[in-house]
């Protein structure tokens, strides 16, 4: 009966070691910041998002878009065939347009492809009547956005587990030097050199 319950008997947990405390709190720390970190990082993408929101609906409701008139060709060489490998180059050309307060303005914009004067060329102008780039899309924001979070998330991720690997490494160290130390003692007596 007696050897029955010892059999069965749940097992003994052996004593902690210093550096096991070490571990423990090391982990606890660690996760803690790991949870701030995702915090930091949704809500860096969360602001960054609503920033770039603002900034497209200021630039949506400040920018319009006119019909510009090409007053050279373009590029009279890019008409034929396109050779793979060679990039197209953006050249810049004057163009004609109407500004919105009705004034006409002339402008050099850079311009691809073989696009003949007196062509149509899409542009963007500002409410005083400057040539600027065309308003962002939410596509823009959101991509913002998840690579503010992506890159907090991320640098994160390799310093907490840097620290976590660098805390195990100290530990080990700490453990191995004590064990050589203990078999030091231990192992004369275990392998018979020595009478005990």
């Amino acid at each position: 009966m007696n050897g029955e319950w010892q059999r069965h008997s749940p097992p003994v947990r052996l004593p902690w070691r210093p550096t096991d405390r070490v571990e423990e709190v090391a982990a606890w720390v660690l996760t803690i910041l790991g949870v701030l970190t995702a915090v930091l990082a949704v809500t860096t993408g969360v602001r960054l998002h609503d920033e770039g929101m603002h900034r497209i609906r200021l630039e949506t409701r400040e920018r319009m878009q006119v019909q510009a008139v090409l007053l050279e060709p373009a590029n009279p060489n890019a008409g034929g065939e396109r050779t793979p490998g060679v990039r197209v180059v953006a050249v810049p050309r004057s163009i004609r347009y109407l500004a919105p307060d009705g004034a006409e303005r002339v402008a050099d914009i850079p311009v691809t492809g073989a696009v003949h004067p007196g062509r149509p060329v899409p542009l963007w102008v500002d409410r005083s009547g400057q040539v600027v780039g065309a308003p962002g899309h939410a596509a823009d924001a959101v991509g913002r956005a998840a690579v503010g979070a992506l890159g907090i998330a991320l640098i994160g991720t390799l310093i907490l587990g840097g620290s976590w690997a660098g805390v195990r490494a100290a530990t080990r160290r700490v453990n191995m030097a004590r064990w050589e130390r203990e078999w030091m003692l231990v192992e004369p007596r275990w392998s018979g050199r020595t009478r005990s």
